[in-house]
């Protein structure tokens, strides 16, 4: 990417911040196809919910089909802790198994706006000669805004890919979530979307982002819980739905213990 390209997209991404009119924001998040708390592929800032005095833990597991024959198994377990700390570790299981381990710090938090630092280290074809190794860092803005006159809860992401052959090493990203249809799903339901050049993983099953872009699209049932201190959330994502290869679906599920 050329520096002005770079120097267009931070001005772009500090205008949407400077100007964005701040709403209620939606109360959950949404854990991304690599069990990190996000959207559909990209992190927000806002670590999965826990509090000073106890922790939370989360089990999940997504599956992917990217078209035609693909599919991926993505199990991933995820701990909050002291409200601002979250670590999780997922598998995606295709021809072969990567491990992905996500930390995630939020430094700042400020009324409705959040700033986040993450890493993601990452393991892959295990049990084959020679591994691949790969890392993405990045800092994550959310706060509340709007979005289609919705109130949202909007991420900003800017980062940075270790892996070779890469087309640019520089990521960026935006996501959105939104309640779909309020009235009829009564605020448990709510729309996700997200785009830009980097995806969950350097070399993922599905949402490949070979070519530096993608666009993702989702919906989530909230956590309703269903047993004391337990809570269950569901969701179903459309990826890479702009792209003219890589096109695929996604459902997955999870299952959270906060004491």
């Amino acid at each position: 990417m050329k520096i002005e390209g770079r120097w267009t997209i931070c001005t772009i991404l500090l205008l949407i911040i400077m100007t964005a009119s701040l709403f209620a924001t939606t109360g959950e998040g949404s854990a991304t196809l690599g069990g990190v708390n996000g959207y559909v592929v990209l992190p927000s800032a806002i670590p999965v919910k826990s509090t000073q005095e106890s922790a939370s833990i989360t089990t999940g597991y997504n599956a992917v089909l990217e078209f035609p024959l693909t599919f991926s198994h993505i199990p991933y377990i995820q701990f909050g802790f002291k409200e601002d700390f979250e670590v999780s570790l997922a598998v995606d299981i295709a021809e072969s198994a990567d491990l992905l381990l996500n930390a995630k710090w939020r430094f700042i938090e400020k009324e409705t706006t959040s700033i986040t630092f993450g890493v993601n280290g990452q393991m892959h074809d295990i049990g084959k000669d020679p591994l691949l190794f790969a890392a993405q860092t990045y800092i994550a803005t959310s706060f509340s805004s709007n979005f289609i006159d919705l109130p949202s809860k909007t991420t900003i992401l800017i980062g940075y890919t270790v892996k070779d052959n890469m087309n640019t090493d520089i990521d960026f990203g935006m996501g959105f979530q939104a309640p779909l249809w309020e009235k009829v799903f009564k605020g448990k339901v709510d729309f996700l979307i997200d785009f830009g050049n980097v995806s969950y993983s350097a070399y993922p099953g599905a949402g490949k982002a070979e070519n530096r872009g993608m666009l993702n699209v989702g919906m989530k049932l909230l956590p309703i819980e269903f047993m004391k201190s337990t809570f269950i959330a569901a969701d179903f994502r459309l990826i890479d739905i702009l792209d003219h290869e890589g096109r695929g679906v996604s459902a997955g599920v999870s299952i959270t213990f906060r004491p």
